[in-house]
């Protein structure tokens, strides 16, 4: 089927996340579509279902993040074996944080956005990006993907001051660990 010069590519819309590839050093992702919708799903390189790749547009490709969401449009190679990546934007979640208090057992913060949660824990963390506020706050403001930031990492460090201080309050001795 021959198709005029003039025509545009039809666009694609979806989520992807990019990986430096070993063999090129560039940015790809894989993609399948989804045979009953016919809808094109970003997928991992070793999935099992049947995939194409998917590159970035080289005036895109200093913007990409590995590992970071993106919302991508895409267009078909000219050969139709995959498919390049012509606009990406970095996907911002809504964060929530919850605190975690039982008096003398539990102290924990949570932030949550999309599927991932960073946790605060002055008293089991083990490392110190779970055990302090510093930590947990250096964390969070390299994260590209959470909306309004600077306002979350403002919400966590109060949410974690006060747990600190009822922590004080509480008398809670920290628990002695064995490395």
């Amino acid at each position: 089927m021959e198709t005029n010069a003039s025509e545009q590519p039809k666009k694609i819309f979806t989520k992807l996340k990019f990986i430096k590839s070993e063999q090129t050093g560039a940015y790809i992702s894989f993609v399948s579509q989804n045979p009953k919708t016919g809808r094109i799903v970003g997928v991992r390189q070793d999935s099992e279902y049947p995939k194409k790749i998917c590159i970035i547009d080289q005036k895109l490709s200093n913007l990409i993040v590995p590992n970071i969401l993106y919302d991508v449009t895409l267009i078909p190679m000219k050969e139709k074996n995959g498919y390049i990546a012509i606009e990406a934007t970095p996907v911002a979640f809504k964060a929530t944080i919850e605190t975690s208090y039982v008096p003398k057992a539990i102290y924990k913060v949570e932030v949550k956005f999309g599927n991932k949660t960073i946790l605060f824990d002055p008293v089991d963390g083990k490392k110190d990006s779970v055990r302090t506020i510093a930590g947990v706050r250096e964390i969070l403001e390299k994260r590209m993907d959470i909306e309004n930031l600077p306002s979350v990492i403002d919400d966590f460090s109060e949410a974690a001051d006060l747990l600190i201080r009822h922590y004080n309050h509480d008398g809670v001795q920290l628990r002695h660990r064995r490395h």
